[in-house]
């Protein structure tokens, strides 16, 4: 999101029009709206002012979402029956067969190529880019997680 994006999407959240976050912001509305058209950019010390007068505390670090916490666990949980049975990886292969054609697939099987260590390295990883793969992995549909554990990685997900 751009920062002009962002402070019109902080404004019309907090319900505030232009005019009345510049004043708790100590600017001007004109100000506020170059900013959100884009043709004036804030200082990082100006951008949080804003924010905070439009009543957010912003986060300057990514954080993971409760559905990204939950893929990564299932995920670590897959990780975990793919070094105990590498031989899921053919019944993995047969599952890429079902899934529609796309570049995870593709992936997927450069990987189920590679190996079981190929395969847990991408599993178990934090890399951000890594998310969509892990998302659409072939081995979610195999049952290899019960329901239970299942239900208990999505709880401890939502807890954090």
């Amino acid at each position: 999101m751009d920062t002009g994006t962002l402070i019109r999407s902080a404004r019309q959240r907090a319900g505030l029009s232009q005019t009345r976050l510049a004043t708790k912001a100590h600017t001007s509305a004109p100000t506020i709206s170059a900013y959100e058209h884009g043709t004036k950019q804030p200082r990082s010390d100006v951008l949080l002012r804003l924010l905070g007068a439009a009543g957010f505390e912003p986060m300057l670090a990514p954080v993971t979402t409760g559905n990204g916490r939950y893929v990564d666990l299932f995920c670590d949980a897959l990780a975990a029956h793919v070094r105990e049975h590498p031989d899921v990886l053919e019944q993995a292969r047969l599952e890429l067969d079902r899934m529609r054609p796309g570049d995870n697939v593709d992936a997927w099987r450069s990987l189920l190529d590679a190996g079981p260590s190929a395969v847990v390295a991408v599993l178990t990883s934090r890399d951000p880019d890594a998310r969509g793969l892990k998302a659409d992995n072939p081995f979610a549909r195999l049952g290899l997680v019960d329901e239970d554990t299942r239900l208990d990685l999505l709880e401890r997900a939502r807890a954090r």
